[in-house]
C-alpha cells in the first residue's frame, strides 16, 4: 500500500476539525444526552435518540482521523 501523501494545508484542516469535534462538540452532545437520559423514556425521547446518534458519528470521525493520520 502506497503511503497517503497530503499537504501541509491538508493536515492543518483535519487538525482543526479533529480539534473542533473533540473540544467543542462532543462536551456539547454529551451534555444534551445526559440531560435528555434524565427526562426518563428513552424509547421515546427525539432528542436523546438524535444526539445519540450524532455523538455515534462525532466517534466514528475522530476514530477515522485519529487512524487514518497520526495527528
Amino acid at each position: 500500500m502506497a503511503t497517503p501523501l497530503i499537504t501541509r494545508a491538508g493536515y492543518d484542516a483535519l487538525q482543526t476539525e479533529l480539534d473542533y469535534l473533540w473540544r467543542t462538540e462532543r462536551p456539547d452532545v454529551t451534555q444534551k444526552v445526559t440531560w435528555a437520559a434524565s427526562l426518563g423514556d428513552r424509547s421515546e425521547n427525539a432528542d436523546y435518540q438524535y444526539n445519540k446518534k450524532r455523538l455515534r458519528e462525532i466517534d466514528r470521525r475522530v476514530r477515522y482521523l485519529r487512524k487514518r493520520w497520526p495527528i
